[in-house]
Formats: C-alpha cells, sequence, structure tokens
C-alpha cells in the first residue's frame, strides 16, 4: 500500500510582494511559492536581501505601505491567512526576532510577560497561567525561581530562551524565526538552537528557519529554500541541496561557508563576486546571472522556472540532456 501524501501546513503560492516607490513599481518577493509540512524545521538563507525576512512578515500579515502582496495566496491549515492573518498571529503562529531584547519589555517581569501572552491565547485563569508558564520556563532549561527576574537580569542566551518560551506558550502549529541565534556568543548558538529543533520536535510543531548560516542551515533544518532578490533559486531536502547543490548561487554559498580541516586552513575562503542589486536595478533574465561564472546567453534573456522541482538555473535543462 502506498501511503498517502502528507497534507502542507503552510503554502505560498505564486507570492508578490510589490514595492510602491512614487510612480514605480519593484517586486521584493517575485513569485515565491514553497510549502512547509507538519513537524518541519524548514530554511530560507541567502544574503542580506535575498527577501527572507519580508516572506516571514507576509506570512504574518506585517507587510504594511509602501509594500502591499500583489498577488498569490498564502494558505495555513487549508485557509487563506493573507487578509485576515491577525486570526492566527500569536495563536497558531509565533516569532522568535533576532534580538531578544526587541521582544522582551525591560520593565517588567518575565513571569508577567508569559502569563500575559498565555491568558491572551488560552482560556485559562491566572493561577493556572502562572503555573503553566513556571513550567515552560523549566521546559527551555530556566529555573522556576527565576518568574519574578526581570530581562536585564539574563543573559543573552537565557534572554532568548524566555523568548523561546513566549513563542511556544500558546503551544502554535508554526514558529517562524528569524535569525535567532545571530545576537549571541558562538558558543551558546548551538545550545539555543539544539533546544529550539528539541522542543518542536517533541510538540510537533513546524519551524521556518531564517537565516544566512549555510552551517546552521546543515545542523538544523530538514529541507532549506535558498533565496534570492526575492525568489526561489533553490528547494530540497537539505542534505541533498548541500551534498549536491544546482544552482551556482547556492554552490557559492556553500562554498563561502567556513570549514575547520587542514586543507581550508591553507587556501582563502571563497567569496561570491559582485552584491546583492537593489530591488530596482534586477537584471532582466535571471536575476544572479550578472554575478554567475556559469552564466549562458539564455540567462539573461528569461527568467528561469523552478526546474525538476529543484532548481531555477537553465543549467539544469543542460544536464539533462
Amino acid at each position: 500500500m502506498t501511503s498517502k501524501p502528507v497534507k502542507p501546513l503552510l503554502e505560498i503560492q505564486n507570492l508578490d510582494v510589490t514595492l510602491k516607490n512614487r510612480d514605480s513599481y519593484f517586486k521584493a518577493l517575485d513569485d515565491l511559492s514553497f510549502n512547509v509540512l507538519p513537524g518541519e524545521i524548514l530554511g530560507l538563507v541567502g544574503e542580506s536581501g535575498a527577501g527572507k525576512s519580508m516572506t516571514g512578515s507576509a506570512i504574518l500579515g506585517l507587510i504594511e505601505p509602501p509594500l502591499f502582496i500583489s498577488k498569490g495566496k498564502i494558505i495555513f491549515k487549508g485557509k487563506r491567512i493573507e487578509e485576515n492573518a491577525i486570526s492566527v498571529r500569536g495563536s497558531m503562529i509565533s516569532m522568535i526576532f533576532q534580538d531578544p531584547l526587541v521582544s522582551l519589555n525591560p520593565l517588567r517581569k518575565i513571569g508577567d510577560q508569559l502569563v500575559e501572552t498565555i491568558r491572551t491565547h488560552i482560556n485559562i485563569d491566572k493561577a493556572e497561567a502562572i503555573t503553566y508558564a513556571k513550567n515552560l520556563l523549566e521546559e527551555v532549561g530556566i529555573d522556576r525561581e527565576r518568574f519574578n527576574a526581570y530581562p536585564h537580569t539574563f543573559s543573552g542566551g537565557m534572554r532568548q530562551r524566555v523568548v523561546i518560551a513566549l513563542a511556544l506558550a500558546p503551544n502554535p502549529s508554526l514558529i517562524i524565526a528569524d535569525e535567532p541565534t545571530s545576537a549571541l556568543d558562538v558558543s551558546v548558538q548551538a545550545l539555543i538552537l539544539a533546544l529550539l529543533k528539541r522542543l518542536c520536535k517533541e510538540r510537533g510543531t513546524s519551524i521556518i528557519l531564517i537565516t544566512h548560516d549555510m552551517g546552521v542551515i546543515a545542523e538544523t533544518t530538514d529541507r532549506v529554500a535558498v533565496l534570492y532578490s526575492g525568489r526561489l533559486s533553490e528547494i530540497g531536502k537539505t542534505s541533498e541541496v548541500l551534498n549536491s547543490p544546482k544552482h551556482p548561487y547556492t554552490q557559492g554559498l556553500i562554498a563561502a561557508t567556513p570549514r575547520i580541516d587542514a586543507d581550508s586552513l591553507k587556501t582563502k575562503l571563497y567569496q561570491i563576486p559582485g552584491t546583492m542589486p537593489d530591488l530596482s536595478e534586477i537584471p532582466d533574465g535571471c536575476p544572479f546571472h550578472q554575478r554567475c561564472s556559469k552564466s549562458i546567453p539564455k540567462c539573461s534573456e528569461n527568467n528561469p522556472p523552478l526546474l525538476y522541482d529543484r532548481a531555477s538555473c537553465w543549467l539544469l535543462e543542460k544536464e539533462s540532456v
């Protein structure tokens, strides 16, 4: 017997986010499509300006003028949410931001902030909420006796644990984690990512992990989507993409990732030539072709579709011949 395909928790279909600038329009996200499965950790990776955080904001309904969604659908649990995101924001979809200090009120005790979040989304009395909040603190590795402590008394890693507890409090189906460890010491990053991964696997919660770090992608995610100039360059199982990248941009990101071995210490770290284009300067054809050493004439003429459900690159046509 063949098993039924798993129905996606989240589907993004042909999404355009457009920036209106006087009489001109520029696409911050262009025909973006991907899905997230229940219990899956999907990584969104790319350089600054690739559209990663913009994608998270679109899902949460946080796009504001002069930006607007001009095309496409965002479907969560089988229903469109882009016009009514407030009904799922916080309760069914939570967010973990890069800097925990931005997410926490420095003038309020962490326990009070947890209780407020819990009671906003769950219909329980204050005593039950306090017990639940203390249990959450212990779940993320914080002593329940620190329930009445203020954020400034915690280290950066411990504050991020509090933010994870806040995100988990409503028991959401999806968490969007936007660079959740980049503001932390390297020694703490792995601990926080391992904690987030374990808790979400235990709860069956899906994660969209936004990062520019291919090392984080390798250690944490089940699948990875590579974005460039608001477009999907490549998507697939993390192991397949890292071991056999198809798009030259993905190959460049992997080559630019530092490695700790004898050979890497003798060679200069690779750097992708050029920079990400401004929204007003995205070239015709494949947006990466001006920085690509493997570019062919067709690349400057037409933007390739996602070929073989893997990469948006005309070179895949040559591979299949």
